[in-house]
C-alpha cells in the first residue's frame, strides 16, 4: 500500500522523492537520491538494493530508460518490484512488475512520474503528476508535498 513520486525542479534542477505507505520503516527501503544523478523510488515487494544500483548508473550517465531497464534485467524477482526514476536531466521511467499487488498505476509527468500500489482507485498517480506539474513555480518541496496531497484525495491507499 504505497504511492510516490520523484520529481526533478526545471528551474533548480533540485531532484526529490516523497512516499507514503502504511508500512513500517518506508524510508529505509523506498526512497534513493543522490545529487547529480537522479532519485528512484523501489516500492510493492522492496529489494533496498535496486535504488542505488539504479542511481550509479545515471551518476555515469546513464539515461533513466537504459538504468532503469539494464538493472531489472538482471534481476531475479522483477516481477514483484514496482520503481519510478527521475534522472538529473528530468528523463523518467517506471516498471511495475507482473506480481505488483492489487490495483496499481503509474503516470509520467514533466519531469516527474508517480506510482502506486495497492491503489483505491488507479488515478491516484495522474493525480499527483498533474499536481506537481500544476505547481512549477514552487519549490521542489512543496510541489512532492502537493503530489502525495493529491494522491490521497484522489483516493489513496486501498
Amino acid at each position: 500500500m504505497t504511492f510516490s513520486i520523484v520529481g526533478r525542479c526545471e528551474r533548480t534542477g533540485m531532484l526529490g522523492i516523497a512516499v507514503t505507505t502504511s508500512s513500517i520503516a518506508v524510508a529505509a527501503r523506498c526512497p534513493w537520491a543522490r545529487a547529480g544523478a537522479g532519485a528512484v523510488s523501489t516500492q510493492n515487494v522492496t529489494d533496498p538494493r535496486l535504488g542505488p544500483a539504479v542511481l550509479d548508473l545515471m551518476a555515469k550517465g546513464t539515461p533513466a530508460p537504459e538504468a532503469l531497464e539494464r538493472v531489472m534485467a538482471g534481476h531475479g524477482h522483477a516481477a514483484h518490484r514496482q520503481l519510478a526514476v527521475v534522472d538529473a536531466q528530468g528523463r523518467t521511467a517506471h516498471y511495475s512488475g507482473a506480481k505488483t499487488l492489487g490495483t496499481h498505476a503509474v503516470a509520467d509527468g514533466r519531469g516527474c512520474v508517480a506510482a502506486g500500489n495497492l491503489l483505491a482507485d488507479p488515478g491516484v498517480p495522474g493525480a499527483m503528476a498533474e499536481n506537481f506539474a500544476a505547481g512549477a513555480k514552487l519549490h521542489l518541496a512543496e510541489r512532492l508535498l502537493g503530489a502525495l496531497e493529491a494522491g490521497l484525495a484522489a483516493g489513496g491507499e486501498m
